[in-house]
C-alpha cells in the first residue's frame, strides 16, 4: 500500500469514527449528567434534611419547567395521554418529590445503554412514567398507572414528534408498586427492563431506540398525582464491548 493510498484509509476511518461519535453524543446544549461507566449518584437522601425546597443548583437533577407531550390515549382519566408540566420537583425531608403543581417532569440524564437504580417510595395512587432515548421528541416511555378497580397496568409507548405513535403501544401485565422499594431500570441492546424488588416487570424491545434524554415524570389522573418519593438514585453507562 503506498502513502497515498493510506492516507486515504486513516482519513476515512477518522471521518466514520467521528461520524459514529456523533450518534451517540449529546447535544452541544445539553447541560445535564452524562451516563458513564463508572456510577454517578444523582441523590442520596440526608436524614439531616427537614422541610421543603427547590432542587438545588447544585443538583444533579433539574426539573423541566416546559414540557410537553401527547401518550397513548389523550383524554383518558388514568392512562398517560395529554401531558403539560405545571408542576416542579424538589426536596422534602431529603426525598425527591413533587412540590405542586399536577404534571411534572426532571431530567436524569442523557445516556445510550445504562442502568438506573435507585430506591422511590410509592403509596395511593395516580400515574407515572420514564422515558429513556428521548430526543426531540423521539424516544420510549415505560408507563404505569395505579387504579382502585382496574389494577396497575404497565405500557411501552414509542413516540415521534411528541406524541405516541398510533399502534405502537404494548399494554403489559399488571404489578403494584407498594412502598418504598428499589428498583432498577436497565436499556440494553435495543431492549427495556424494569425490575421492582425481587420482581421484574417489564421485558420489552425497543426496535427504534437511540441515544437520548432519560426524564421521569408523575402526571395528574382522576384520583389526582400519584405521590412519589425518590430516596436514592444512581445511574451509570453499559460499556459496548
Amino acid at each position: 500500500m503506498g502513502f497515498k493510498q493510506f492516507g486515504l484509509l486513516v482519513f476515512g476511518f477518522a471521518v466514520c469514527l467521528l461520524f459514529g461519535q456523533q450518534g451517540f453524543a449529546q447535544p452541544d446544549d445539553y447541560s445535564g449528567v452524562v451516563a458513564e461507566e463508572e456510577w454517578t449518584v444523582l441523590h442520596l437522601k440526608s436524614p439531616r434534611m427537614k422541610g421543603s425546597r427547590p432542587l438545588p443548583k447544585a443538583s444533579k437533577l433539574t426539573t423541566l419547567e416546559e414540557f410537553d407531550l401527547t401518550g397513548p390515549q389523550p383524554g383518558h382519566p388514568f392512562v398517560l395521554g395529554n401531558f403539560s408540566t405545571d408542576g416542579k420537583f424538589g426536596l422534602v425531608d431529603g426525598y425527591v418529590q413533587r412540590l405542586d403543581g399536577h404534571d411534572a417532569a426532571m431530567r436524569i440524564c442523557w445516556a445510550d445503554e445504562f442502568e438506573l437504580e435507585g430506591i422511590m417510595e410509592h403509596a395511593g395512587y395516580g400515574g407515572w412514567f420514564f422515558l429513556v432515548g428521548w430526543d426531540q421528541g423521539h424516544g420510549y416511555a415505560v408507563s404505569n398507572v395505579n387504579m382502585k378497580v382496574s389494577g396497575s397496568p404497565y405500557f411501552v409507548s414509542e413516540f415521534r414528534g411528541a406524541k405516541a405513535i398510533e399502534g405502537k403501544t404494548t399494554e403489559l401485565d399488571d404489578f403494584d408498586w407498594k412502598r418504598e422499594q428499589p428498583f432498577r431500570l436497565t436499556v440494553k441492546e435495543n431492549h427495556v427492563v424494569l425490575e421492582i424488588g425481587r420482581f421484574q416487570v417489564v421485558d420489552f424491545p425497543l426496535e427504534n431506540y437511540k441515544p437520548g434524554e432519560v426524564i421521569f415524570g408523575v402526571y395528574e389522573t382522576q384520583y389526582g398525582t400519584k405521590p412519589i418519593r425518590v430516596k436514592s438514585l444512581r445511574v451509570r453507562a453499559i460499556s459496548s464491548e
